[in-house]
């Protein structure tokens, strides 16, 4: 009796002591937990405070891209920005809009793109990475396993964000995703504070008339282009243009059909520019236009192609009121091969010089370019007129 007595009271020990390696395996767990958790909430809240410290749009998708990427150990990051009418191409800066950085950023504006986005999941998914349903959010085919995050204000997907790893088991199907989705939530809101900010300082740069830049945006950019064509060691050309006898068209219908023409020659001029040329509105007739990366003969054909497209079809304004308008230019163009000491006298120099050819133009008869050449030289080329 007593044996078996031993025997019971021995196994209840084992049993108890089973139990307590157990609970406190199982507290053990639950503190790890915990930390890890509080370590992660810790990490998230750091480049949370970082988002909404942005001061720009291309400071937070710099923090996104990178500081994110590298505080939470990420082998990939996309963001995908829903840009149907084509505006966030003006807001967001070329450095980070067409860098060649594993893709990061991609402007959705095709119907097919949109379309996709549109049905996209309103909740984090998190599982395997799938090429045929995950290609157009992360074109990578070492990622192994993704987290799709949509960044919605309003009830409207304003993008995507993606994190992708090259560990299969980094994001499981179903996993927690709380943080994500907190992050997501505040991603969304930063970067639409941070595109309204742009928003602003663009409206604040655009001629209200013809949409098009203002005098203070081309002379804010003027010194950032011969900054960087100084670095490139590659040529910059300015064009100054003036609408013929746009007095008279102010004298003989008035102001309103005046502003007609300033808007149809703005739209016009327009469509022979390239997306990183400036188009500015530099007072009252006068336009003027900025083409980094190019040299003499290229702006030369730039602005015979503006001549032709300004002069190529009459302006209508109502069917009594059917004009011809005519546009005369004046080029020039820079090449450093040494440092520039003084450039905002050198881009004086370059707009004044581009001017003065133009005012050559209008003397030897309008509707023509007069080439003033690079900057080290004083002959002038007039280029053949139009017709």
């Amino acid at each position: 009796m007593n044996d078996s007595k031993h025997t019971i009271k021995t196994q209840l020990m084992k049993n108890q002591d089973s139990q307590n390696v157990q609970l406190k395996a199982q507290f053990n767990r639950l503190l790890n937990n915990a930390h890890e958790n509080q370590h992660k909430l810790k990490r998230f809240e750091e480049i949370e405070f970082k988002l909404m410290a942005a001061e720009s749009i291309e400071q937070l998708l710099y923090i996104i891209r990178d500081e994110y990427t590298s505080l939470f150990k990420q082998d990939a990051c996309t963001l995908l920005l829903e840009d149907e009418d084509l505006s966030l191409r003006r807001l967001i800066p070329e450095s980070i809009r067409d860098a060649e950085t594993d893709r990061f950023l991609t402007l959705l504006n095709f119907p097919v793109e949109l379309e996709k986005l549109k049905y996209l999941p309103t909740q984090i998914t998190t599982g395997v990475y799938n090429i045929a349903r995950h290609q157009w959010l992360m074109d990578n085919p070492r990622i192994e396993s993704i987290a799709v995050m949509p960044l919605i204000r309003r009830g409207k997907k304003i993008g995507v964000f993606c994190c992708g790893s090259y560990d299969r088991c980094r994001f499981q199907v179903h996993a927690a995703s709380d943080f994500l989705q907190r992050l997501s939530f505040i991603m969304a809101v930063c970067i639409e504070n941070a595109l309204n900010l742009e928003r602003l300082k663009l409206s604040t740069m655009t001629d209200d008339l013809t949409k098009v830049h203002n005098r203070r945006f081309f002379d804010q950019r003027l010194p950032e282009e011969l900054a960087r064509s100084n670095r490139s060691m590659t040529a910059v050309s300015c064009l100054f243009l003036d609408i013929d006898h746009f007095k008279s068209v102010n004298d003989t219908y008035g102001h309103g059909v005046g502003d007609n023409v300033l808007c149809q020659v703005a739209q016009r001029i327009q469509t022979v520019l390239r997306t990183h040329d400036v188009l500015a509105r530099y007072g009252g007739e006068e336009f003027a236009v900025l083409l980094p990366e190019t040299d003499n003969d290229e702006a030369m054909m730039i602005a015979q192609r503006i001549i032709i497209a300004v002069n190529k079809n009459r302006v209508v304004i109502d069917k009594n009121v059917v004009l011809t308008i005519t546009i005369s230019a004046g080029v020039s163009t820079l090449m450093t091969e040494n440092d520039i000491n003084d450039i905002k006298a050198l881009g004086k120099n370059l707009l004044s010089t581009a001017d003065q050819a133009l005012y050559d133009a209008k003397k030897q008869g309008r509707d023509r370019a007069i080439n003033a050449g690079l900057l080290a030289l004083t002959e002038r080329v007039e280029c053949p007129q139009t017709s």
